[in-house]
């Protein structure tokens, strides 16, 4: 690595290269020894018209140091995370390092090693939390090279450098003595010593902090001068445009799926090759259930890749001649359930995300969709609404509530994604809450009071399959456990004979993912998913034409404000003010109202059921294939004309399930010909460039961070 140092100050030339060439001798033979890192400063000049540290011109470096004289770091933020995007930079000010009483060689020392070590400023350890008081709780230390022993320095050839950790420092087993640190002193592991500080984000609090010793005042002094430099120190680089993609807690690689190409060669065994050849570290290979030729490249246990290291990994994949394709499958938050002031400030303002006048009919959805029509249709039937129909629900497990019939879940054969067994149930409802709901409202008893939840298909089974978890942030926000997860659980649920699965979440388009839902296609499952709220697009998988994308309606029959749009769009359902069956706070169970296109999915995956269970005989003449055509196509014909929704993005318009249930099933041919004209263009296109794809995650998984409440819209640097 080397790093270009740019020199905008009055220190004389010959200073700053005998400075330069003791913190390379310091650099290549006391750091690399410990760490591994080959990196070299180089003293260039500047060729651009106007220094601009965010636009570096004709620099050498992967990264840029700047010695800046003054306070000014031009609106900058320390370090530019996305080295794959643009150079990280850091800065030095010798006036500062005046106001520490420090050589300014000891502060570009202390930069250089740092920026070696993490120069996207995204990495965390584990560790316990520094303050004795606290009990040695669980918190995440910034990977900081010399905060901690930022007091003691050395010298190389006159010069004076600083103090450095080790590697040991970062873990909590038994250290050797006194070998936390270059100078061997007795800073313990996650400790600090005199006149340094340990910085770190509290999951408790959800926020960064810092902490010295109580009584050292040196520390004191030191962070308060710091403080009045802008963006000198990692509290604020963290702020503003911080790269939240590279930030484990926000975004982090589950693993990386793959396709091989068929060329007669154990293709398991070929999987295997090719990942040790291409990676570090003790990666794990999985097949994948629905498909021979697809697999899954695990992490070696413990690791969290970010963003940019996981498509590097699958770069490494891909660039083998027998691998189709190769894409990250990402941990990353899902605004599913928009219902908490807390995470949503703007509905306190918002006259439109209120809970508005009719509402407090707890059958207002149904009927809005006509469900009850649907039943009465089953009044001469030996079969009770959607009784012998098994519903596929990914989500994040449940809660056991009263409003929910545990007698029509399907416990023996529930699948945990996440933890790799047989139970989906949680006592905790900040983990169960978002599969409580919406399964609520697909199979709630109409036999519960008129104050309580009453589901779309009652008599329907469902069939749990956890696959969303809470993240490390301290929010009731949830996150997708990963795109092949959701993959693995439509494969299981297709093998389970389920014949719909719906879909309350969405993320970033993943082709594992894709290829999983033309196998339920091809077994006549109909998936219902969520078009997916606030972030401004349909969201997958609703973005794929194998899915049936659902939009929000409010009780005037006009747009949820919340809902996201689009061409991709099927069928609109209510998603404002929906009653659910929810846990509240202070730990009740009760029925409450939410917002949210999971909702509206819920209820078209009770209406898929019901009409599947009213028309079973005659769907045997169809080949499986068809049913989801079929389904599509009367939906739409079928849907009710009378709302206020807009001309364009919201499908059809709003679902009418007994005019759906009436509908005669169409001839083949006539579906054959519907089918034909029903290809939007946006359904297809070239196959796009890894690059293309990276780019394309990178802009959903953002969208998806900001709208759930976790960090505010970026914004460009000055």
């Amino acid at each position: 690595m080397i790093v270009s140092v740019i020199n905008t100050t009055e220190l004389d030339r010959h200073e700053v290269q005998r400075t330069l060439r003791a913190v390379n001798r310091q650099l290549q033979g006391d750091f690399r020894r410990y760490w591994h890192t080959l990196v070299e400063l180089r003293l260039e000049g500047w060729t651009g018209e106007s220094l601009d540290p965010t636009r570096p011109f004709n620099l050498r470096g992967d990264a840029v140091i700047y010695l800046l004289g003054g306070q000014s770091t031009f609106n900058a933020l320390g370090y530019h995370a996305l080295t794959h995007q643009g150079l990280p930079y850091g800065f030095v000010f010798p006036a500062l390092s005046d106001e520490l009483d420090e050589p300014w060689s000891v502060t570009l020392s202390h930069e250089a090693l740092e920026l070696a070590l993490d120069p996207e400023v995204n990495r965390l350890v584990r560790g316990p939390h520094p303050d004795p008081d606290e009990d040695g709780r669980i918190v995440y230390h910034w990977y900081e090279l010399c905060d901690a022993v930022q007091g003691d320095t050395y010298t190389i050839d006159g010069i004076a450098v600083s103090n450095f950790l080790l590697p040991l420092y970062f873990t909590e087993s038994e250290e050797h003595v006194n070998h936390n640190d270059f100078l061997g002193t007795d800073v313990p592991s996650f400790g600090v010593r005199p006149g340094g500080y340990v910085g770190f984000y509290d999951p408790l609090t959800g926020d960064e902090a810092t902490y010295h010793a109580p009584t050292d005042r040196a520390a004191v002094e030191r962070l308060t001068k710091k403080a009045d430099f802008t963006n000198a120190n990692r509290r604020d680089r963290r702020g503003g445009d911080y790269d939240f993609l590279n930030d484990p807690r926000f975004v982090s690689c589950d693993g990386v799926s793959f396709e091989l190409r068929a060329d007669g060669t154990d293709l398991l065994e070929a999987a295997r090759r090719i990942v040790g050849d291409s990676m570090r570290g003790r990666w794990r290979i999985r097949p994948c259930a629905g498909d021979s030729h697809e697999f899954d490249a695990l992490p070696p246990a413990g690791a969290l890749l970010c963003f940019s290291e996981a498509w590097n990994a699958a770069r490494n994949i891909e660039q083998d001649s027998a691998v189709v394709y190769a894409e990250p499958s990402f941990t990353f938050p899902i605004p599913g359930e928009l219902d908490d002031s807390a995470l949503f400030p703007a509905r306190a303002s918002s006259p439109s995300e209120d809970n508005a006048a009719g509402t407090e009919r707890h059958s207002w959805a149904l009927e809005q969709c006509n469900i009850h029509a649907a039943w009465e249709m089953f009044a001469d039937s030996d079969v009770k609404p959607a009784g012998d129909i098994l519903i596929g629900h990914p989500d994040s497990g449940f809660v056991e509530h009263p409003q929910l019939d545990l007698s029509r879940v399907r416990l023996d054969v529930d699948r945990d994604f996440l933890d790799d067994d047989l139970e989906t149930r949680t006592r905790n409802s900040k983990h169960g809450s978002h599969g409580l709901a919406t399964a609520s409202v697909i199979i709630s008893p109409t036999e519960n009071a008129e104050d309580a939840v009453h589901g779309a298909a009652p008599h329907a089974r469902l069939l749990p399959l956890r696959v969303t978890k809470p993240g490390l942030l301290p929010s009731p926000v949830l996150f997708s456990g990963g795109m092949r997860r959701l993959r693995d659980a439509i494969d299981y649920a297709i093998a389970q004979r389920c014949q719909v699965i719906s879909i309350s979440l969405g993320g970033f388009k993943h082709k594992g993912l894709h290829k999983a839902l033309r196998r339920a296609q091809e077994a006549g499952v109909i998936v219902c998913a969520a078009a997916g709220n606030k972030v401004g697009f349909v969201v997958s998988p609703a973005s794929y034409p194998e899915t049936i994308a659902v939009a929000g309606s409010n009780i005037s029959r006009g747009a949820w404000n919340g809902s996201c749009r689009g061409k991709a769009v099927d069928i609109t359902a209510p998603a404002e003010s929906v009653w659910r069956a929810t846990v509240s706070k202070g730990g009740a169970l009760e029925s409450q109202r939410g917002h949210g296109t999971s909702f509206a999915t819920a209820l078209l995956a009770g209406i898929a059921a019901l009409w599947l269970s009213y028309h079973r005989s005659e769907l045997t003449n169809y080949e499986n294939t068809q049913i989801p055509q079929i389904f599509r196509q009367l939906l739409r014909d079928t849907a009710s004309s009378e709302h206020e929704l807009p001309n364009q993005g919201f499908g059809a318009g709003i679902v009418n399930a007994g005019r759906l249930l009436r509908a005669p099933l169409p001839e083949t041919a006539s579906l054959r010909a519907a089918a034909m004209a029903d290809q939007p263009s946006l359904r297809g296109g070239a196959p796009l460039s890894i690059d293309e794809r990276e780019s394309t995650c990178a802009e959903t998984l953002k969208a998806m961070i900001h709208c759930s409440g976790l960090a505010p819209p970026p914004r460009s640097l000055a």
